[in-house]
């Protein structure tokens, strides 16, 4: 009895543990995205991918600061939340355009 139930109890943690790494965005690293502000609060990049823009002190920042249809570089951290991706802004800059 005691060996079914070591290898009931090391097949759930094999699968929590599988579920946890593939399925949590607490892992992902800091990305570089290059888009334009919309109106929406949004970042369109060059192929056409969008990000919400999480709702931090760096994320308000950006919006607040600089004008819809301005080409920006956002440092920061990207999470999925109810389908749409999610950039936590960690730094910014504008980038002029000629």
């Amino acid at each position: 009895m005691n060996k079914k139930l070591r290898w009931i109890f090391l097949g759930m943690v094999c699968v929590l543990s599988f579920a946890l790494i593939f399925s949590s965005p607490v892992f992902a690293g800091e990305v570089t995205i290059v888009g334009q502000i919309t109106e929406e609060h949004q970042i369109v990049t060059e192929d056409s991918k969008v990000y919400e823009v999480a709702d931090t002190d760096m994320g308000d920042d950006l919006m607040n600061q600089v004008d819809v249809g301005k080409k920006v570089k956002i440092k920061g951290t990207i999470k999925e939340e109810d389908g749409q991706k999610v950039i936590d802004v960690i730094s910014y800059e504008i980038i002029e355009t000629n």
